[in-house]
């Protein structure tokens, strides 16, 4: 059981009401607040304020609530109206029974089924295009085709990684016999220089400038190896530098600001043709009503002649007849549609808008991680260039004393001065010979990290795409399954109200990535006794309504939106004969555990609870009424 309790919502300035589980019809007239009842359960939900939608606050309040009471717990949701200097903005505040951004956007597409349902007027008004992107917008809200954009450069870096690893392998056997050969050369140096000294009888103080010399050489040669290898990783960084720095530039992150105004505006006059779009709707199906019908006698005089019936205009009271009020509705009808299309090109503005947005919100988040590796590596730069300032120095020392040492030396030596010079080249290359060894076990164990990293790589790789393909596998097989509960919903809908079509298939289409690109209903019609395929424009108005419904249902069941709210909202379907919406009711009744319809009070009377208006303050069309 839902209890409700609704203030300044749409059209119910005060009202109370309970939902029970099964069907709930909230049956009465034009303006008694049937369908503003559907707009605050609408607000509890949290499902309001999309596509371009403004929240249901009543005209003129500056504030409206509704509290929902379930056996989970209480839901207050509060409208605010802030008055602006050319238009006004209505915010959502406080609790909702959804509070996952897709929870709300799958139940405003798939469970609130009113007139205004965004994938029923889009089969209404055969947008084929704006019926794919509404299909498609529940996995949009996961960011799917995000993800798999961000998990494809992912495993481009991974592979890149990968390919320095299998280089690191492959130049592992090359760098292990440079340590092996350069250890066998030191080796042999070391015993030329212990003969060597055998020969060369030096005294000790000639000995210890000969070993300062030869240690003063190989601190010499590895300060040189270091500044090598810092100006090739400064070389290498400031690469890295210039590449984010031109990525960065190259990045467009405009402010949201204005893009949040510019849907602001947009949604305001969204609002603004769907209050026309409802009165012109609202004036077309009364007056067509009481044409078809033949009731004009309920509400003027009529003169019958021969020539044709005239009567007096029941609005301006002037002379009129059947023609030119029929000529007079399919002026507002064509006004209506021309309103339709205005707001449905405002909507696709406002989605283009909204995914600019979220790519803007992409794009800031790449901003910012490229400002701070710009950083890091400018810090790293300069750390750098720091070193190597202080590696010249010691270099530029090194050499001084490196000349000094060689000048004592040499002028230490006296006698065995053909065996001194040789020993002194020996020291000499076995310093050299040392660094080089130490620089090549260090390649060796760098190339040796890189290759035993591979499997690793390897792993990560294998797993980013299979990530990767689960959510390619993940969309398309929501987008199949979607096609698979059209069918069936179809099916049952053939079989249970027998409209004047053959049946209807959601055809999909797909792109060069093997990707499905495009939904579109196609009709099956008979045509001269043969099956023919046609669209939805040779639908009557109730018949494109029915596939609107089915198309919803078909979402509903795909996304499991039965597992995020347990009802259903039906309102606007007063263009199927009671028969139907009866079969309509009884049909949705075993899809969700909570129904609610609305009706007019000439349907006649209904299983299920009946929910009676008589006891809530409304505005009608004409002012306040109250009970």
């Amino acid at each position: 059981m839902w209890n409700l309790e609704i203030e300044n919502i749409g059209g119910i300035r005060f009202g109370e009401t309970s939902l029970s589980p099964g069907s709930n019809i909230v049956q009465a007239s034009n303006f008694q607040g049937k369908s503003s009842l559907l707009a605050a359960i609408q607000t509890a939900m949290g499902t309001t304020g999309q596509f371009g939608e403004q929240h249901p606050l009543m005209e003129r309040a500056d504030e409206g609530h509704v509290t929902l009471e379930t056996e989970d717990g209480t839901y207050k949701t509060t409208l605010e109206r802030t008055v602006g200097v050319e238009e006004d903005t209505i915010t959502r505040s406080g609790d909702t029974y959804l509070t996952d951004e897709q929870d709300q956007v799958a139940a405003r597409l798939f469970a609130c089924l009113g007139e205004n349902n965004p994938v029923r007027a889009a089969v209404r008004e055969k947008d084929q295009e704006k019926l794919t992107e509404l299909l498609t917008k529940p996995l949009e809200t996961e960011n799917i085709d995000l993800r798999i954009k961000n998990l494809q450069s992912e495993i481009a870096d991974i592979n890149d990684d990968l390919k320095q690893a299998d280089r690191a392998m492959d130049k592992l056997p090359a760098a292990q016999e440079d340590v092996t050969q350069l250890e066998k050369e030191l080796e042999e140096l070391k015993e030329q220089r212990d003969e060597l000294e055998e020969k060369v009888d030096e005294d000790t103080e000639q000995r210890d400038l000969r070993n300062e010399l030869t240690s003063k050489q190989s601190d010499l040669d590895r300060k040189k190896s270091q500044l090598e290898r810092l100006e090739k990783q400064i070389g290498r960084r400031e690469n890295q530098l210039e590449q984010k720095q031109e990525e960065l530039e190259e990045l467009e992150v405009p402010e949201e600001l204005d893009l949040d105004t510019n849907v602001n505006e947009k949604q305001e006059r969204v609002k603004e043709l769907e209050l026309k779009i409802n009165l012109l709707g609202d004036l077309y199906r009364s007056n067509k009503a009481v044409l078809d019908e033949n009731e004009l006698a309920l509400i003027t005089d009529v003169e019958r002649n021969i020539s044709g019936d005239t009567f007096d205009c029941f609005v301006c009271g002037q002379d009129t007849s059947e023609e030119d009020v029929q000529e007079q509705l399919e002026a507002i009808k064509q006004k209506q549609q021309s309103l339709e299309e205005q707001k449905a090109e405002l909507d696709q503005e406002i989605s283009k808008i909204q995914q600019r947005k979220r790519e803007i919100r992409s794009n800031r988040q790449k901003k910012e991680e490229l400002e701070t590796d710009i950083k890091q590596l400018k810090v790293d730069i300069q750390e750098d260039e720091q070193e190597v300032e202080g590696v010249k120095s010691d270099i530029e020392a090194l050499e001084d004393e490196v000349e000094e040492l060689d000048a004592k030396y040499e002028e230490a030596e006296e006698e065995e001065e053909e065996f001194s010079s040789e020993l002194k080249t020996v020291q000499q290359k076995i310093g050299t010979t040392e660094n080089k060894l130490s620089r090549a076990k260090d390649k060796l164990e760098r190339l040796d990290e890189e290759a035993s990293g591979r499997d690793e790589i390897q792993a990560k790789l294998d797993e980013k795409k299979n990530e990767l393909k689960e959510l390619r596998q993940r969309r398309n097989k929501k987008y199949s399954e979607l096609v698979d509960q059209f069918d069936e919903a179809m099916d049952e809908i053939m079989n249970t109200f027998a409209p004047g079509f053959d049946g209807a298939r959601l055809d999909k289409t797909m792109d060069t990535n093997k990707t499905i690109d495009k939904f579109e209903i196609v009709v099956a019609r008979e045509v001269d006794g043969k099956g023919r395929n046609t669209d939805l424009s040779n639908l009557s108005e109730g018949e494109r309504e029915l596939v609107g419904i089915v198309t919803a249902l078909a979402g509903y069941r795909t996304f499991n939106v039965s597992e995020r709210v347990p009802c259903i909202l039906l309102d606007g379907i007063g263009q199927l004969a009671a028969e139907h919406i009866r079969h309509m009711i009884d049909y949705l009744e075993d899809t969700t555990e909570i129904l609610v319809t609305t009706a007019y009070p000439e349907a006649g009377s209904f299983d299920g609870r009946t929910i009676s208006p008589d006891n809530w303050e409304v505005i009608s069309s004409e002012g306040p009424v109250t009970p």
